[in-house]
């Protein structure tokens, strides 16, 4: 009679508010960049799926946008991919994060509670961000908080940053997985399509280097992708992408006094891509108006930020 553990694979959804930490808690768990990460809220406008493959366990991490406010086309377009994610997936991953001594649950952190508990699967709620604490005694109340929800399978206390409490976290996320062979080819660590994680790298430089409201009204196409790494070439990529823009002043903006900005944007992307792919990209942007496109059905499913997920959008 064997002793070995079952196999056990799944799609794990992680959900949350904006900007507690969940895409650089994918990475940080893969050790790749699968979904770009900035400062700014709403980084994530699509389901992003990063595979993290264990010999006892394979893991699909579905990164989701942060729960906002319905108020356009694109912010209801991401938050009905949240919450898709949450009730599709065998296990949903709750990241949240500790602000300050005093525990209390905001409203909003009740709606992604809420969101969570309408799913199937088992909920491991992630307490993010401990790092940052002044001191350790200021998580017990946050833990002991979040224990009285009902429906939550763990509490694990985390950093995405540093690494802390991350092989506790992916044991209490395999032990909610049904048994199952492995869903995906156990050399992937994401599904998602070159062109599009390049079209994210170049999103998430405008996110860096622009401010206000323009990055938030920006969408990036790749329109040609020539990979000569296939083709027996030299292994040059060529990369020809538009970013779009919702009006002729923020179009300025993004090119910048004598193509500046453009030129800085351009340059940051490629060298993430670069790293992506292994070799060396040749990337050309323009900057397009698609006026108001954000509150737009059509031009948001054009852009690949429908409910319908990201890559194959493109």
């Amino acid at each position: 009679m064997s002793d070995a553990k079952p196999f056990r694979a799944g799609f794990v959804a992680l959900v949350g508010r904006p900007n507690v930490g969940k895409s650089t808690l994918v990475n940080a768990l893969l050790g790749a960049k699968v979904a770009i990460v900035t400062p700014k809220p709403q980084t994530t406008r699509t389901r992003i799926q990063g595979i993290l493959n264990r010999d006892d366990a394979q893991l699909i991490l579905v990164d989701t946008p942060g729960l906002v406010v319905r108020d356009t086309a694109l912010r209801r377009s991401m938050r009905r991919i949240a919450s898709l994610a949450a009730m599709d997936a065998d296990a949903v991953l709750v990241v949240a994060e500790c602000r300050g001594e005093h525990a209390k649950l905001s409203d909003a952190d009740h709606e992604v509670l809420v969101e969570a508990k309408k799913g199937r699967g088992k909920i491991v709620l992630a307490l993010n961000k401990i790092d940052a604490l002044p001191r350790k005694e200021s998580l017990l109340p946050w833990i002991e908080l979040y224990r009285q929800e009902q429906q939550l399978a763990a509490v694990v206390p985390i950093s995405a940053r540093t690494g802390d409490g991350l092989e506790q976290l992916v044991t209490e996320l395999v032990a909610t997985l049904p048994e199952s062979p492995a869903l995906f080819p156990t050399d992937l660590h994401t599904d998602q399509a070159e062109r599009f994680l390049a079209a994210e790298f170049v999103r998430e430089q405008l996110l860096l280097h622009l401010h206000e409201e323009v990055p938030h009204g920006t969408a990036v196409v790749i329109e040609t992708f020539e990979d000569e790494r296939r083709e027996g070439g030299a292994g040059l990529c060529r990369l020809e992408g538009r970013i779009y823009v919702e009006r002729e002043s923020q179009r300025g903006i993004v090119v910048g006094k004598k193509g500046s900005m453009i030129k800085a944007i351009s340059q940051a992307a490629r060298h993430e891509i670069e790293v992506m792919l292994g070799s060396k990209v040749y990337l050309r942007l323009e900057v397009h108006v698609a006026r108001d496109w954000t509150d737009n059905e059509q031009a948001v499913r054009r852009f690949g930020y429908g409910p319908e997920g990201g890559g194959d959008a493109w």
